[in-house]
């Protein structure tokens, strides 16, 4: 504990130098988020995603011509160049569904166009979006732990840098095992991971949102536990006969004032993150559920052939090559279970929010309080709390068992289809 808070304060004697003066008295997880959405902006700026730009004088965010045309080039560049390189690569025999690896990354393609797509259609929504959301103002209102700002970073970090390095990784081993002589450094490993990393680029906008949405929600749980607890302990027989009316009175007021606020700050935080949905719904759709179902599904029946033309043709299996393209198989599946998991520890604060209102004994309560109680309760229930991209498929932990079956039900079909050819034949 002691070695996390010194290298906190280190790393935020650093991170200061850079910052504005006016943002350094924000506390530190705010901090942390500002550096984090400068990092994404600028990523998505340079992906083409976003022609737009912070205007320091105006205060917001504003559309940027300059930047537009230069997200429109690299988007032409981008299609043009993977487009050819597919082609060419199909037409002259080097690439074909055997191929895994490839294959999986070349898919992302159509993703990466589908995002272009959608994504600058709605730059005005997204700029209003962004220049309306009190942020750090809500950050900044609450003290969260450390412990609990480490392990939402440390988890976004395994998300959106983790899991591309160790496909990045698998991908060396398997062009080192296929082409000795290219380095790890080379342009085409580049080239083949490239539209991986861009597809999942609004993806990980959204993980990263929700991942602060959920930080919020927990602190909003633990000052409303505070609370419970002592609005509990003002209606207790002991308390009421040792404390004056008049003081009871003033600090249920007190109490009411904190627990508007704190309902204020929870309908915006779940309103704000079930809209930043509506930007991203194609993408998470496209990229995580579609592709990477059609890709695992794909790359474990490659396997399966594999496996089945040693067995049965008595071919050659080279074992290191089927470990390298089962763990790149892997990396997608994990990322559908941690967006699934970041999901429903969301849903499962907001619905911790509606049982801590039900804690509450307002037999003795102020009139007050008991009107503030019943309009945050109110709030939450009215609210339904859901993550369903294009109204698709809910965001929770059923998400994974719903791919899993998906993937099984088309192996046993591709399986039972390649069986029956090859025993027919015979």
């Amino acid at each position: 504990m002691r070695f996390v808070r010194k290298q906190t304060r280190r790393i935020r004697t650093l991170w200061l130098r850079f910052l504005p003066r006016q943002f350094r008295r924000w506390k530190h997880h705010s901090q942390l988020v500002f550096v984090c959405l400068s990092i994404t902006i600028t990523l998505n700026t340079l992906y083409g995603f976003y022609p737009g730009l912070f205007s320091l004088k105006r205060r917001k965010f504003v559309f940027s011509k300059v930047i537009a045309a230069y997200c429109f080039a690299v988007a032409s560049i981008f299609l043009l160049f993977y487009i050819w390189h597919i082609y060419k690569e199909v037409s002259e025999g080097y690439i074909s569904l055997r191929h895994t690896i490839e294959t999986y990354c070349y898919m992302n393609v159509a993703v990466c166009l589908i995002n272009f797509i959608t994504q600058w259609p709605i730059i005005k929504p997204v700029l209003q979006f962004q220049n309306s959301v009190p942020l750090f103002e809500v950050l900044n209102s609450f003290d969260i732990p450390m412990m609990l700002v480490w392990r939402a970073f440390i988890y976004a970090v395994l998300k959106i840098l983790v899991c591309p390095l160790v496909e990045y990784i698998t991908l060396i081993l398997y062009q080192r095992r296929a082409q000795p002589d290219l380095s790890w450094t080379s342009f085409a490993n580049i080239r083949t991971m490239l539209p991986l990393i861009v597809s999942n680029q609004i993806n990980n906008c959204f993980f990263g949102g929700l991942v602060i949405a959920n930080s919020i929600v927990a602190a909003i749980n633990k000052k409303l536990l505070s609370i419970v607890k002592e609005a509990n302990m003002l209606q207790t027989p002991g308390q009421m006969n040792l404390q004056k009316p008049y003081y009871r009175m003033r600090r249920f007021c007190d109490l009411a004032d904190e627990l508007d606020e704190l309902a204020k700050k929870y309908g915006l935080t779940a309103w704000y993150s079930k809209e930043y949905l509506r930007f991203t719904d194609w993408s998470m759709i496209l990229s995580m559920l579609s592709m990477n179902l059609i890709g695992i599904t794909l790359g474990l029946y490659n396997q399966y052939l594999t496996i089945a033309d040693y067995y049965i043709n008595e071919e050659s299996f080279d074992l290191f090559l089927a470990i390298d393209q089962l763990v790149f198989l892997t990396v997608p599946f994990m990322e559908i279970f941690m967006v699934a998991r970041i999901s429903n520890q969301m849903l499962q604060e907001t619905r911790r929010t509606g049982d801590l209102l039900q804690r509450f004994d307002l037999q003795h309560a102020d009139i007050r309080f008991k009107q503030v109680v019943n309009a945050f309760w109110l709030q939450v229930s009215t609210i339904d709390y859901k993550l369903m991209p294009l109204g698709l498929l809910e965001l929770n932990t059923s998400l994974v068992n719903t791919v899993f079956s998906a993937v099984i039900g088309y192996l046993l079909i591709l399986i039972q289809s390649d069986l029956t050819l090859r025993f027919s034949l015979k």
